[in-house]
């Protein structure tokens, strides 16, 4: 048959479609699914597959959430058709969903935030095939997240600098990073970085900047010079050449000799030096643009005395950029009287304790990262 003739009288076309599957019921195509937002790390998936499941504050409840503001039998999931109901179970101080104070079950739609004290979970119901993308992709983030932690240092616990640090990123993978390092004999080299933005991007950045000062990978810089070190940087990692990242960060050598600590920044705010007899810190501050985005342009410089027994306290924005419970926004200077608790053993970890109390429930906003070096 030519390409213009037209079909005989008699010709028949068939379109059978796909076979014929039964259906599946709708129980079975989807999973139903908590995120625990509230246990100071990164949110915890929570398989709702054996139902009822209570939440309270110790065994029997199949949930458990600690503390005061948690009831012993607090609340209940329970199946409703292809759905998921939730009811108070009598508690204290009530369960909320999107806000509200529930009285009776309420069936949750897709992605409806509950509250239960100071506890904060989103529901979600995915179909099976979305549910199990995405828990590849989380175990992928998890081996991301790993890899970051692996190159921060270990504490130092002895010697003529002692360190230890805490850090807590906001989402799975966050933007800061930090380090240290004797740089020979005399010298003691430490840094903390601050990429802006969130997630892989921002981590990889902050990775690969930390890669480099760790290792010394900058060639012909003298990494006893602050100055020499965030010029490099710059030169380096400008911002059109990374996606349009950039990072402000804190760099100081430490002269043991002397006990002088030379230090420059670039873009980020002072680090502080706590010393016995003093009743505020110190705080240890210059003004530089944030790296990456003025290559060139040459990078003031200072120095300090450090008194037998100061601490040097550097953390990112992270730490006081939060909200608190009374919906108030926190600046810098919130968090300087906090300082002094940053200093001692523990200090790190005792901060974000402190801040994890008085910010509103959830995940902090920013990456925590503090890092205290004691000087002998």
């Amino acid at each position: 048959m030519g390409p213009d003739a037209e079909p005989s009288s008699d010709a028949t076309v068939t379109f059978r479609g796909p076979p014929q599957r039964p259906a599946v019921p709708a129980a079975d195509r989807f999973v139903h699914l908590l995120l625990l937002l509230d246990d100071g790390g990164p949110a915890r998936r929570i398989p709702l597959d054996s139902l009822p499941l209570t939440v309270g504050r110790a065994p029997p409840a199949e949930l458990v959430l600690e503390g005061g503001t948690v009831s012993r039998r607090h609340c209940v999931l329970e199946s409703a058709g292809d759905s998921i109901a939730i009811a108070d179970l009598g508690s204290t101080n009530g369960t909320f969903v999107d806000g509200t104070r529930i009285d009776g079950q309420v069936v949750l739609a897709d992605g409806a935030e509950i509250d239960v004290g100071i506890y904060r979970l989103r529901y979600q119901r995915r179909h099976k095939a979305e549910a199990a993308e995405a828990a590849a992709i989380d175990d992928e983030l998890q081996q991301a997240s790993a890899y970051v932690a692996s190159i921060l240092p270990p504490p130092v616990d002895g010697g003529p600098v002692e360190v230890e640090w805490f850090y807590q990123p906001s989402t799975r993978l966050g933007g800061d990073a930090f380090g240290y390092r004797m740089l020979d004999d005399a010298r003691f080299a430490i840094f903390v970085l601050d990429v802006s933005g969130h997630g892989a991007g921002a981590a990889l950045h902050a990775v690969s900047v930390a890669n480099t000062l760790r290792q010394g990978m900058l060639p012909g810089v003298a990494f006893d010079d602050p100055a020499a070190v965030i010029e490099s940087l710059n030169r380096v990692f400008p911002m059109e050449q990374h996606n349009g990242l950039f990072f402000t960060i804190w760099y100081g050598v430490y002269d043991i000799a002397t006990r002088t600590l030379r230090y420059a920044a670039g873009g980020h705010h002072a680090g502080y030096l706590i010393s016995p007899g003093q009743a505020e810190p110190t705080p240890l501050a210059i003004r530089n643009p944030a790296v990456g985005m003025l290559v060139g342009r040459p990078v003031a410089t200072a120095a300090a005395s450090v008194p037998p027994g100061s601490a040097l306290s550097l953390f990112t924005d992270g730490v006081f950029e939060i909200i608190d419970r009374q919906g108030q926004q926190w600046g810098l200077n919130h968090i300087l009287p906090l300082l002094p608790v940053a200093a001692g053993k523990g200090g790190p970890r005792a901060l974000y304790e402190q801040v994890r109390a008085v910010a509103r429930p959830g995940l902090l906003d920013d990456d925590f990262s503090v890092v205290t070096a004691r000087f002998p």
